[in-house]
């Protein structure tokens, strides 16, 4: 009894090679037009408090109860946004305010490549509200700009991604 041989039509050779090259070319695609998000999130071994919003001071420090009571002045840490004499200074004291006013959690997060204070005895961290960092929103909206690199923080190649740091002062 003699075998037939088992053959693929010319056109279903033609659909499924169309398929494959769909599929190669949406995964393609996918990767240089629609590159995933660099998902940040607080480091899991570092110090942090939920933190109670009370009032700004400038667009890069705010006053915050923690969740154990304490006031502090927090300087954002990495970050400088323009001074009160300077162009843009109202903006991103609005800018800070109106996410702080609005966020459902804020967590503050202490780095522990940096001092916990500075000379003006203001507590240094980052700010991490409704999931997202505040340093990192406020670069990508030009309302800052990273400063102050006294060593090599946690989030910095995550900030230095969004905008290179202009001095180390």
């Amino acid at each position: 009894m003699k075998r037939k041989k088992f053959r693929i039509s010319r056109k279903l050779k033609n659909t499924f090679l169309i398929i494959i090259a769909t599929i190669i070319l949406t995964g393609v695609l996918r990767n240089v037009y629609f590159k995933p998000e660099y998902v940040i999130k607080p480091a899991p071994y570092t110090e942090k408090y939920t933190a109670l919003y009370q009032y700004i001071h400038d667009g890069d420090t705010a006053v915050f109860f923690l969740e154990n009571g304490e006031k502090v002045i927090c300087r954002f840490l990495a970050v400088d946004t323009p001074e009160i004499e300077e162009e843009g200074y109202e903006e991103a004291k609005r800018y800070t305010d109106r996410v702080l006013s609005n966020a459902r959690q804020i967590v503050i997060e202490l780095d522990p490549y940096s001092e916990k204070y500075d000379k003006y005895d203001r507590l240094l961290a980052w700010v991490w509200v409704d999931g997202e960092l505040l340093q990192a929103k406020l670069l990508e909206n030009n309302y800052a700009t990273l400063r102050y690199l006294y060593h090599d923080y946690l989030y910095l190649d995550y900030l230095e991604s969004i905008k290179p740091s202009v001095t180390s002062e």
